[in-house]
């Protein structure tokens, strides 16, 4: 222990500088933020009248960028400190026991990275309103989740000899991640994804980096460490390109059985006008959009249209298939239309826009139950809602929203509703009232069950605006206090496959051509 402290105490000496710069941006991270959900906001505020560079949203976004800039840096910097890089190492030569210099590394980042962060966490948790000693789980679920950020900075840091070498080792790492995004988005149906690959990927995501340390201060085997972090890469690759994205979709979404009743409705609508059939001279891809009357949601039912995927057989043997596309869409019961869109490429456009096809639409379906309605008025300032913490109403004056925030996460179900009519804003001049059974819904919801999001901060932010759903697209409309709004938690009741299928279809008719203009021949 005692040679660990030594360690520990010479780290210290060397790059306090590096230490007090980081722990200089994590108080401005926790100022800024406080800011950002205090009555107070960011919005306007400058520390100089007029002056743009001085802007505290400016500089609050230079902030975050910064932060974990910094952490990186005091990482590499410490680790590099004892290169395990080469086979000249000085320290080698002393006294050093691998497991020791290891200990000493791991406790230098857990004081001065983590434990600040924790104390920061627990100070904007209490100065928000709420009491840590009821987060105790979700704070150390946070830090978790940080240090395994962390513990990847450090495996690229223990393979590197320099500052200069990790910066281009994690350049190379960017330009992999946007390759593998690119690559994604080629790739049909690859929006969805399996949970046995993504349970690989997460057990290869923390094992690569634990292995690739413990090989590098035990054996300082660089060549084998790059070579396992190469093959990580590899095995990425291999799984976004070998994963059977169909039959994922078919499993997670299975077809209605015989008996059971669609939960919407759709009938295909006619064009809204007749095309002549052109394409842009310098457009690549055509939009098609498919509109469809929606009836048989019931009362209390959410129909989200979770994914769409599309397959055209044309004259000749022509077979496209558009892959699953996720979409996200949600469907109530006063929703009377919606449209499926797809991209084709000009060329197959052009050649099939006239001739009759058939068009099988499949369509990935999830289906909620609106349930614990409860009436509430919004009131006039700071206010609380359940799951989703300390609430009040910002933004424009004439058209407000409702911003809340909530400790570790933000609710995992929350809808609100109300009769756009009825809102209590004045409007501003030129405005009129909403019809009555004009509806506005807004709807957080997510699937993520941790007791934590991942984030620095452990305070999350979630905003419930206005969807302007009146006739009059310029309805008074907002939460204003004396709006009486319905509050409710819809919950996961199936998921389901349905199919639809045109016969005698005409895609020129549904070309989109809302870019019609100079670019149209």
């Amino acid at each position: 222990m005692k040679q660990v402290l030594n360690i520990f105490k010479k780290d210290v000496r060397h790059y306090w500088r590096e230490i007090v710069v980081s722990i200089a941006l994590l108080a401005a991270f926790a100022r800024y933020d406080v800011r950002s959900w205090a009555n107070e906001g960011l919005v306007g505020y400058a520390y100089e009248a007029g002056s743009f560079f001085f802007d505290s949203r400016l500089l609050s976004g230079l902030v975050d960028v910064l932060l974990p800039i910094s952490w990186a840096f005091v990482i590499v910097r410490v680790i590099q400190g004892e290169s395990l890089v080469g086979d000249r190492q000085f320290w080698v030569t002393r006294p050093y026991e691998w497991k020791k210099l290891l200990a000493a590394k791991i406790l230098f980042i857990l004081v001065f990275i983590n434990l600040p962060l924790l104390i920061t966490d627990v100070f904007l948790l209490a100065t928000a309103g709420f009491s840590p000693t009821h987060y105790v789980v979700g704070l150390l679920w946070m830090q978790a989740m940080i240090a395994l950020g962390l513990l990847l900075i450090a495996a690229l840091a223990a393979v590197t000899a320099s500052v200069v070498q990790f910066g281009l080792a994690l350049l190379v790492v960017v330009l992999y991640l946007i390759g593998m995004g690119f690559l994604s988005e080629q790739i049909p149906s690859s929006s969805f994804s399996s949970s046995i690959g993504d349970a690989v990927q997460t057990a290869l995501l923390i094992a690569t980096p634990l292995v690739v340390i413990l090989l590098q201060y035990s054996r300082r085997k660089t060549a084998k460490s790059r070579l396992l972090i190469a093959g990580f890469a590899a095995v990425l690759l291999l799984i976004l390109l070998a994963t059977p994205y169909r039959t994922v979709v078919a499993h997670q979404y299975p077809r209605l059985e015989a008996r059971q009743q669609p939960p919407v409705q759709l009938a295909l609508l006619p064009p809204e006008k007749q095309n002549d059939g052109n394409v842009p001279a310098n457009q690549k891809e055509v939009e098609v959009v498919i509109p469809f009357s929606v009836s048989g949601v019931a009362g209390d039912s959410i129909v989200t249209l979770s994914g769409a995927m599309v397959v055209i057989e044309a004259p000749g043997g022509l077979h496209w298939n558009s892959g699953w596309q996720s979409k996200g869409w949600s469907l109530f019961h006063e929703d009377k239309s919606i449209a499926i869109r797809f991209t084709l490429k000009k060329k197959l456009f052009e050649r099939i826009q006239s001739q009759s096809v058939k068009a099988e639409i499949s369509l990935a379906l999830t289906v909620s139950r609106d349930q614990n309605r409860t009436e509430f008025v919004v009131p006039q300032g700071e206010f609380v809602l359940p799951d989703a913490g300390f609430c009040d109403v910002r933004g424009l004056s004439y058209e407000p929203d409702i911003e809340c925030r909530s400790a570790l996460r933000t609710p995992s179900s929350l809808l609100v509703t109300y009769d756009i009519s009825q809102t209590s804003c004045p409007g501003v001049e030129g405005q009129a009232r909403a019809k009555p059974g004009e509806i506005s819904r807004s709807w957080h919801s997510h699937s993520d069950s941790g007791p934590a999001e991942f984030g620095i901060s452990p305070i999350k932010t979630t905003r419930f605006g206005t969807v302007n759903n009146a006739s009059n697209a310029r309805a008074i409309s907002g939460f204003c206090p004396g709006t009486p709004v319905i509050l409710s938690n819809p919950e996961l009741v199936r998921r389901t496959r349905i199919e639809l299928e045109l016969n005698d279809f005409h895609l020129g008719d549904y070309q989109d051509r809302s870019m019609r203009g100079s670019a149209w021949r």
